[in-house]
């Protein structure tokens, strides 16, 4: 799948710390991404300013 933007990229664990900073890399990069995570030992503040 590709977006205006880029590809579109999955990003599993996307609220943990190194999923976070993937995701916000990603978006810089130009691409759009669906973040997805059990939270479990993720944190929803890690990616909420990304929204």
């Amino acid at each position: 799948m590709s977006g205006a933007g880029g590809s579109t990229i999955l990003v599993t664990g996307g609220a943990g710390f190194i999923g976070s900073h993937l995701c916000e890399r990603m978006l810089e990069e130009g691409h759009q991404v669906v973040c997805m995570d059990n939270l479990l030992t993720g944190d929803l503040r890690n990616v909420e300013h990304l929204f």
